[in-house]
Parts: structure tokens; sequence; C-alpha cells
């Protein structure tokens, strides 16, 4: 493909970062492993075919042959093809490419003439499948020493491991680059600005392909400026053609509204897509190698849902937009059916914004095994360490300014509690300062310069605190933001006031946009002229997780009464709908219907009437829904078969509407909620 020899072209002079990586490989190709095949796996792009050529280019351990399944594979001959052209080349002048024992018994004394082992590359082996019979039991009829390193899309399986190799094969996931392999990937192609760097990272979130791509499109015509906007949309579309490449439609559709998600499962797909999900799609998609494996669901790698975000909000920006309100519907549904959950889902429903900023800066990276601990003395050097590392890192033009780095430890003396700890694997990877503003910290902070137009400006507040020091692993950066903004969401619940003061200047909007408000009397400077600018929440009155959950409504048609609708009332309205055809003679019904909705009784009606007028009322208000487009016509004729005619049993109207049973009872409970929403109108 293009692509790909595009990226193999500049492999040796442009090839950053995988040290790791490539230490195992040279220690396998040794025979310094415990198993004799290696399998390495990673999404479209991630640089498995650079990693071979890289390792093959500067490795002397073994005696080589790269076989290609980017090349035609559908017998085995085409693999004895592969390895005859380069034993000829290496002087094997006098081979038959089609004796399958001669090729092997040159391959061994070959490698017996030069004292080494046999090394096979396999490379793109998803196209290997042909073969997948033959190849096992070829390899085993090698030598036993031979060493394998195969590289594809996904874990094997399949046949691969029914063939009795499993015990033998090591697997090795390639992970995206890190923020320091970009940064110094940028500066080898001559990238130089903070915001072109910026860029390569925050649109490729080290992801090889996409880095070299975009690295080539600022570099076009000697532009080193970041990308307009129609240069990214021309990247998002060859980058989703590579991503899409073999996937059939129902699991492109699948993929497409995991991405709307932060976190997706079965049942929320089905949720926003309207439509039961075939499991063997929802199978094939969640084995793609791009999609990450949790404890509670699944979750697409930043890049690839970056990407297929934009990709869809540009062809199809309608359909986005209804898929994220229903996203926001359905995480709301699963609130309010559990409330325990409200904290935990805080961040799925953050992830909904409509506002493509908070989206990107707040949803970054996975990371596993953490622990949240206090601060104590002997950790005081390594987060002063951590603050400085990642705001140079962040704010290269504060590279020589030592910002507020000096009050870390006379605030810890003041009081300990004033820091959190983030750790992985026992290594302090992260911290945080949630500070009190009580009178002994005044005093301490009233020798900084920076924090002077603060504290005199400011009139103390109880339970008030100010959030101003952070720091993060600059390598696991991207990984790490989420979980610190999780951590510092569960902090805010304690507080009753906060000002987040800040130079990291990609945050002076996200802060607004997540509910805080812009306090510029507060703004300082340090002696090296670093900005610091001041951003107030005030939880006096709301708690931040409601005050967060009415900002992502506030520009949503709708929505707001949607979220007040709760399942007590739901449950209610199903009751009486359960009871339609007896509100004639039945004044209780009606009684309970007044309750519930007063306002529907716009005129006297005698108690003889009530119940022919309320069911009136419900059949006017179940037409409008039928009369009016999808999905209101459907949730409108389920309302009408299953209560208003009573049509039973239910899997007649499952069968009558064309839905699985358990489509069937999902619409049905949307179509209550609907409907109360509309009778619950004023």
């Amino acid at each position: 493909m293009q692509i790909q020899a595009k990226l193999y072209g500049v492999v040796r002079k442009f090839f950053v970062g995988r040290e790791q990586e490539l230490e195992i490989l040279r220690k396998h190709a040794a025979g310094h492993s415990d198993c004799q095949w290696l399998h390495i796996y990673g999404q479209s792009g991630i640089g498995k075919s650079t990693l071979l050529q890289q390792f093959m280019a500067e490795s002397e351990v073994g005696d080589f042959y790269f076989l290609d399944g980017s090349k035609t594979i559908r017998a085995k001959e085409d693999v004895l093809v592969q390895l005859a052209t380069q034993l000829r080349s290496a002087g094997e002048w006098d081979l038959n490419e089609h004796n399958q024992q001669e090729i092997v018994d040159r391959m061994i004394r070959r490698a017996d003439l030069k004292g080494s082992h046999i090394v096979l590359l396999l490379d793109t082996f998803e196209n290997w499948r042909s073969i997948e019979e033959w190849l096992p039991e070829w390899l085993g009829q090698i030598v036993e020493t031979v060493r394998i390193i195969s590289a594809g899309r996904h874990p094997l399986s399949g046949g691969w491991l029914r063939s009795g190799w499993a015990s033998f094969i090591n697997t090795l996931p390639l992970t995206s680059l890190t923020p320091t392999d970009v940064d110094l990937y940028a500066r080898k192609r001559g990238l130089e600005s903070n915001e072109t760097k910026s860029q390569l990272f925050q649109f490729s979130r080290g992801i090889p392909l996409a880095m070299t791509l975009v690295a080539e499109m600022m570099l076009k015509g000697n532009h080193n400026k970041p990308l307009a906007r129609v240069e990214q949309n021309q990247l998002i579309s060859v980058l989703m053609e590579e991503l899409f490449d073999g996937l059939q439609a129902p699991v492109r559709r699948l993929l497409e509204a995991a991405s709307v998600f932060w976190r997706f499962n079965e049942e929320r797909l089905a949720s926003i897509l309207n439509e039961e999900i075939d499991y063997e799609s929802f199978r094939n998609l969640i084995k793609m190698p791009f999609i990450i494996l949790k404890e509670d669901g699944w979750m697409l790698h930043d890049a690839v849902r970056s990407w297929a975000l934009e990709d869809m909000m540009l062809r199809k920006p309608q359909t986005y937009e209804q898929m994220r309100r229903n996203a926001l519907k359905q995480i709301r549904l699963e609130e309010r059916s559990n409330p325990l959950l409200r904290q935990k889902l805080h961040l799925d429903k953050m992830s909904l914004h409509e506002n493509p900023l908070v989206r990107n800066i707040c949803f970054t990276g996975h990371l596993d095994n953490v622990e949240v601990r206090g601060c104590d003395e002997c950790d005081l050097p390594v987060i002063q360490s951590l603050y400085l590392r990642y705001h140079h890192f962040v704010l290269p033009e504060a590279a020589e300014d030592l910002l507020m780095v000096r009050l870390i430890r006379p605030i810890w003396e003041v009081d300990p509690s004033s820091f959190i700890t983030i750790w992985q694997e026992n290594e302090l990877v992260a911290f945080f300062g949630k500070i009190p503003l009580h009178a002994e910290m005044l005093k301490m902070l009233e020798t900084d310069p920076a924090l002077q137009p603060f504290l005199n400006g400011w009139k103390p507040i109880p339970n008030a605190y100010l959030v101003c020091f952070v720091g993060l692993e600059p390598e696991l950066a991207a990984k790490t933001q989420t979980y610190i903004i999780n951590t510092l969401i569960n902090h805010f619940s304690f507080s009753e006031w906060l000002l987040d003061f800040t130079c990291l200047k990609e945050w002076f909007p996200v802060l607004e946009l997540c509910g805080f408000e812009a306090a510029p009397w507060s703004n300082g400077t340090t002696k090296s002229g670093t900005e610091y600018r001041g951003f107030i929440l005030d939880l006096t009155k709301e708690d931040y997780l409601s005050k967060l959950d009415r900002l992502l409504s506030k520009n949503s048609i709708g929505e707001a009464l949607t979220e007040s609708i709760s399942t007590n009332d739901v449950n209610e309205l199903k009751t009486l709908m359960k009871g339609f055809s007896k509100f004639p003679g039945n004044p209780e019904l009606s009684e309970h219907y007044i309750r519930i909705f007063p306002h529907r009784i716009t005129f006297d009606v005698s108690i003889d009437n009530l119940g022919n007028f309320i069911q009136k009322d419900i059949v006017d208000v179940v037409d409008q829904l039928i009369a009016g487009e999808d999905p209101d016509a459907i949730l409108g004729k389920l309302l009408k078969y299953a209560f208003i005619q009573g049509i039973r049993p239910h899997e007649v109207v499952a069968k009558k509407t064309n839905l699985s049973l358990s489509t069937y009872y999902r619409y049905l409970n949307k179509a209550l909620e609907r409907l109360y929403q509309i009778l619950a109108q004023k």
C-alpha cells in the first residue's frame, strides 16, 4: 500500500521509541526467551511492520527470513516462493522453489554454517488464514531452535492455538508512542514550533501511521505550521479507510456508535442505534485491536475514538448529534436506576459534552493498576520534580521559570493533606494539590507574588480551597490525564468553593466549559513573567455533579425535561396505562391521573365524563406520536397496540411491529417515557 511504503521509506532516519519492544525482540531472536514463537499485535498503523523492519536493520543475531503477508498468501507455495527468493539472493542459485524439503534443508544448513538460529519474521499475519493448517505443522518440522516472530492486527486465535502451539507462543501488544517519542520525532522532522508539536500529538495520539502522515502534510511545501481544518479532514478520511478496511457494514456502524461513548457495552450501543445488536457483529467489533477491555465494558483507543467522531460529525452531523443525545439519556437512565453509580458515571456524562474541546482534552488515555495516596515527606522531592517537568513539557516557553515550586514544601508543612499522590505499580506518576484556605495557610501563601492579586481581592469563605499544583509524569501524561480529572472531581464534592489557578493555557477554555467562572481579578504573574489565571467554582448552593449535569443539558433541546423524569414517575404512568380501558368506570384511576398531570384538565369536566376525557387526551397524544417521524412513530404504535388496544400477549405486538422481544420491551419503556414527557408539558 502507498501508506505503508511511505512509512517504510523513513523508518531508519526517523524511527523513535520502542526500545523496550526492540530489546524483547533481540532476546527472543537470540534464544533467550522461554517460548519459540513471539506474536506482536496491534491496530492498523501502530507500527508493527516498522518495528520488524527496524529490528532486522539493526540486529546481528540470527539468520533472518522476512515473509510479507501483505503480498498474496493463498497457499503454501506463496510462502515457499518468498523463502526461495531470499535464499537465491543469499547465493543459493540452484534451488527448486517448489521443493518444500529442499528449502528447509538449505535454511538449516546456512544457519549451521553461521552458528546462529533461523529467525522467521511473519508480517501482516491476519492474511495467513488460508494456510493456518499447514504453517504450524511445517514450522515444527524445521528445527527446534527456530525462532518465530509474527506481527498482525489481532491476538492469535483459532487454528494457530488449536494446532498445539499455544504453549510455545508469547504475545506482545504494541501500544502508542509516548508524548516524548512524538516530540523527538517532530524534532527529527524539523517541526520545531510548540504549536505544531502539540497538534502532532493531539491528532496522532502516538499512533505512528497518523504521526507520519500529519508530519508530512505539515511539511508539505515547507510549511512548518499546524494543519488547517480541511487538511485534518483529509487525513481523517485516509485513516478511517485504514481502520475500516475489511470490516463489514454492521461492524462499521457499531464502531461509529462506540465512538460516541467513553465506555461502551452492547446495551449502550443498542440504546443509541435504537435497534437490536447482532451478536456476531458485536463480537467482531470487540475483537478489533484498538478496542480495550475494561472491567465494566470496552473502550476505543483514544485516537480511533477521536478520528471516528470527527469523521461521523463531518459526514453525518445530524446522526452524530442524535446519537450523542441518546447516549446522554442512556447514561442518565443508568444513573436513575442505580443512584449509587452517580459518582462513577460523571466521566461518562462529561465525555458527551457538546463542546469538542472538553471531549478532546478530558478523555484521553487509560491508566490501570493505580492507587491514590496521601503525601509523605519523602514524596516531596518527587512531586516537586513532577510539577516542574510536567509544566516545562506542556509550557516549554516557561522552561527557565521555577513557577511556584518553592511553595510545595511549606504548604505540606502547614497541612500535609494538601497533596494527593497517584501511584502505578508502586511508582509515583502524578499528584495534585487541593490546598485549604484557612488562616495559617493564607499567611504562608502571601509570600508568593503570583498569588498577591487573589489574596488581596478575596474575602474568606468557609471550606474553600486552592487548586494550583498538578504534576504528571510526561511519558504517561496522555494516559494519566483522565484519571487525574476523575480524582479531582471526586474531591470537589467535599468542597464549597475552589479557585483553580493555572498557567496551562489549554485549560483556560475547558475550565469555563466545565462550570468554572473566570476571575480576572485574581490573575497573577511570576517573577519570570509566566501568566497564571484564576477560575472559580462556587459550590455553596449546588454540588458539582448537579452543576455539571445541568451544563450538559442547557443547550440540548428537550433534555432538561427528560432528566426530571424519574423511574417512579414512569412506573406510575405505566400503571395508569395498564388500566386504560377502565378509566370511564374507575374514578380512582382518573384522580390518580389528575394528581400527576393537573394541568391537562383545562376546563370543568363532570365526574361522569372525566374518564372518557382522559382517554381522549391520551389517545390524542399517541396519535400525534404516530403521525410524527421515527422514532416517535414507532413509540406511538407500541403505546396504541399494547395499552389503548390492549393486544396480548406482548409477543404478538413485538411481531406486529417487527421487533425482537427484548427490543420490544426496551422500546416500550422508551414509549412510556416519551408519553410522560409530553403529558408533563405545560
